[in-house]
Formats: C-alpha cells, sequence, structure tokens
C-alpha cells in the first residue's frame, strides 16, 4: 500500500522511493504526467519531469494529503516496470453470471444454416 496510517497519512518509503517512475494525474488536469520520483517524505512526493519544452526540467508535488481526499491517480513502479501498481487500486470485476440463456449445442451458424 502507498499510504501507511500513523494517525495521519504518510507515504510508506518502502514502496515508493528515490528513482521510481511514476505517472500521475490530478484532478484538475487533462492529461497524465509521467516523470521520476526525486524525493519521498512522508507527506510529500517530488516528481521531475520533462515538459513539451525539451530543454528544462519541471517538478510537480504530490501530497498525502491530497491522494488520500482522492485528488490523484498515480500508477508507479519501483522495479524497473517489472510491475506496475495503482492508486487508487482499482477494483477487479467479476466475470459475468451465467445466466443460462444461451441455446446448447449454437454453433453459431446463420439462420439458413450456412455458415
Amino acid at each position: 500500500m502507498i499510504l501507511v496510517d500513523n494517525s495521519r497519512k504518510e507515504y510508506n518509503q518502502e514502496e515508493i522511493f528515490r528513482g521510481a517512475l511514476i505517472c500521475a494525474r490530478h484532478k484538475s488536469w487533462p492529461e497524465w504526467q509521467s516523470g521520476i520520483v526525486t524525493d519521498v517524505s512522508g507527506r510529500v512526493i517530488r516528481v521531475q519531469y520533462l515538459p513539451s519544452i525539451q530543454n528544462v526540467q519541471n517538478h510537480y508535488f504530490i501530497l498525502a494529503e491530497e491522494v488520500e481526499n482522492g485528488e490523484w491517480e498515480i500508477r508507479y513502479s519501483s522495479d524497473d516496470l517489472e510491475s506496475v501498481k495503482s492508486y487508487p487500486e482499482k477494483q477487479e470485476e467479476a466475470p459475468p453470471e451465467d445466466t443460462g440463456d444461451e441455446i446448447e449445442g449454437n454453433t453459431g451458424g446463420t439462420m439458413d444454416g450456412s455458415e
């Protein structure tokens, strides 16, 4: 889990740390912004990214309080993209239930008998 509860939510610095790859979007941003984590404290992640003008570097900050309040969507990898984690964590969808409406023996051919 990216956040741990220490009477207030803080970042788990064993889960996300300097050098991790991150892609995040604040609720006020139209698009995701990819970058590299350059610093993590209990309350703030600092991300370095390249803006559209490629000759400068820029940073954005992700506050733990804003993440807790649902203002951020975050995807990150701390193991060179061997696994990518998301926060908030996505709920797995259950497979559709079998309603029994299918006709047994139906091979999917057309109504005139041709396949």
